[in-house]
């Protein structure tokens, strides 16, 4: 355990199966904008703000995922969308996107298989489905059938694509267009997350300590339980893994604290004394 400190700290709080309850393998008809913090983990985002600390959440989650129940802990700021963008005093100060010569491929790809996958955009989330299939296991996710259905104003800002281990393996196709294009993410169960190339949840870290202008990552610290957050750990000074995490995640962590549904990050805020 380190010394109580009174310097501030900068947190960087994963989401789901961190900071609220998630199941990675019972998605169907979830409603994500439902799910939101215990009041122990509320009560203690408030604690940190008064003792100084700067708490951001980090997530795979677009924006536009960021329910008012996230919004109401009143964060420092948003990584979002696993590192590919930044939000900060309710401003976007970094936007990643793939190339849209590469979603066009992908999506093709998944349409020739039979396949489906959700493209995530700040804005809204696409559920491509083969034809015939008029409705996403994602509340909230609009129904596609190609990728031109995708486009706002003529563009496409797709920044994280979730697709499932299975589906994943037949659009690879052995010809190394998934390695060569993407970042590709365990996040448990058979989910699987597609990221440009170079982006992750430490980039993310990286922009938002660049921001507070902070030099160097003393006192930080990340709070995660999947794949995804594995870059953010690495990017922090110290590194907390949920009792729920999968174990690479544990296997890097500093700390390991209680599993989500016992408020591990409120145990592990106390644990390095930044609340009482």
């Amino acid at each position: 355990m380190i010394d109580a400190c009174p310097d501030s700290a900068v947190l960087f709080f994963d989401v789901d199966g961190t900071l609220t309850s998630f199941d990675p393998d019972d998605m169907t008809d979830k409603d994500f904008n439902a799910v939101h913090p215990s009041k122990a983990v509320v009560d203690a985002f408030g604690r940190l703000r008064n003792a100084g600390h700067r708490a951001f959440i980090c997530t795979g989650r677009p924006l536009w995922l960021i329910a008012d129940g996230l919004r109401a802990l009143n964060p420092a700021g948003i990584v979002a969308m696993a590192g590919a963008t930044l939000e900060v005093e309710g401003r976007v100060v970094h936007e990643d996107c793939f190339d849209e010569d590469v979603i066009a491929e992908l999506a093709r790809r998944i349409t020739v298989a039979g396949g489906e996958a959700l493209f995530e955009t700040n804005g809204a989330t696409y559920s491509l489905e083969p034809v015939g299939v008029e409705q996403s296991f994602l509340l909230g996710a609009g129904v596609v059938h190609g990728v031109d259905q995708m486009r706002v104003d003529g563009r496409l800002r797709v920044g994280k694509v979730c697709i499932n281990a299975c589906d994943l393996a037949r659009v690879a196709n052995d010809d190394g267009f998934i390695d060569r294009e993407f970042e590709l993410c365990n996040t448990g169960g058979q989910n699987r997350e597609l990221s440009p190339k170079g982006i992750d949840k430490g980039l993310g870290v990286a922009r938002a300590l660049e921001y507070l202008g902070r030099t160097g990552n003393a006192r930080t610290f990340g709070f995660g339980d999947s794949g995804n957050d594995l870059g953010m750990l690495a990017a922090v000074e110290t590194a907390v893994a949920m009792g729920n995490a999968m174990p690479e995640v544990k296997a890097v962590a500093d700390y390991v604290t209680d599993d989500v549904v016992h408020d591990g990050t409120v145990t592990a805020m106390q644990h390095f004394g930044l609340i009482s």
